[in-house]
């Protein structure tokens, strides 16, 4: 005889056998975690996520050098390292350039599954790195080479490349994000190549081991001085540096770091004009449009 308990008790039996596969088959709703711990790979990082629903943390305090992040990771910031790579995806760093950084070693002692995105060099291969010059060190993380347009966008096309694979439902918006960032490159290298061929003297000192590729990129004429970027001033190198200053007119002195007084006097006693480089913001765009627009208003003036 049909009875209502026989219909309930398979209803329920099929409840609860069905429950778990509904449960497995259901798509995870944590969103991609993507770590990074240098201003550059954070920055386009960035730009290239914007509006998307990737979370991108940053694994280092902004103004914590490259060469002091290793310590950092395995002492104070140990702990916060470890909670943030047990639940992140990938973490986008610079192996291929900077063989010591420090980011996916680390990340990876707490979460196995985590996938390196190398901003300079694909790990796999399927895209061409940066361009290097001729006589780059292995380490060179201070070279600086993405202060050049080419090599920015080249950059920017490696991290998308794996970001749209690491978030597939996000690939719409970083392919946008990724052509607005190429334009705004297209631009800043149209515009600077069109002021620079209005400027008379190109010629500049470089106090710093890391503006290479941006003299290189805007065709600048380098003249050299005998002083390593890291010793200090002496004041018979100050009379030198005026004097190779006004030996070959040179309009521009440029370093990444502020001047001292007597360096500035130095500088301004041999005619020519200080110029800062630095980078400030998490938009490395801005920033070398900034660093662009400087160098050419400083230009202008000679």
């Amino acid at each position: 005889m049909f009875t209502l308990r026989k219909l309930i008790l398979p209803l329920v039996l099929t409840g609860l056998l069905g429950a778990p596969l509904l449960a497995s088959a259901s798509p995870s709703t944590a969103p991609v975690r993507i770590l990074a711990s240098l201003p550059i790979t954070y920055g386009l990082g960035q730009l290239l996520l914007k509006d998307s629903d990737v979370e991108l943390q940053r694994a280092a305090a902004a103004n914590l050098p490259g060469s002091r992040q290793s310590a950092y990771f395995s002492g104070r910031g140990a702990a916060a390292l470890h909670s943030l790579a047990e639940n992140a995806d990938a973490v986008i760093g610079l192996r291929s350039l900077w063989s010591d950084d420090p980011l996916y070693p680390m990340a990876r002692r707490s979460n196995i599954r985590i996938v390196e995105v190398d901003a300079a060099r694909p790990v796999d291969g399927s895209l061409p790195g940066i361009a290097l010059q001729p006589g780059t060190p292995a380490d060179s993380l201070n070279s600086q080479p993405w202060l050049t347009s080419n090599n920015m966008g080249r950059m920017a096309d490696v991290i998308a490349a794996d970001l749209v694979r690491l978030a597939p439902t996000a690939k719409p918006q970083i392919e946008t994000n990724l052509a607005s960032l190429k334009q705004r490159l297209l631009k800043l290298s149209a515009d600077s190549e069109a002021r620079l061929a209005k400027a008379d003297n190109l010629s500049v000192v470089s106090l710093s081991d890391r503006l290479d590729y941006l003299i290189g990129g805007l065709n600048l004429e380098p003249v050299e001085v005998e002083h390593k970027a890291d010793q200090p001033w002496a004041p018979d190198a100050l009379n030198a540096l005026t004097q190779t200053l006004k030996d070959n007119d040179v309009a521009l002195v440029l370093d990444h770091r502020a001047p001292s007084q007597a360096l500035k006097a130095a500088v301004t006693a041999g005619g020519s004009e200080f110029v800062q480089v630095s980078a400030e913001s998490t938009d490395p765009v801005a920033d070398l449009q900034n660093t662009i627009d400087a160098i050419v208003q400083g230009l202008a003036k000679n």
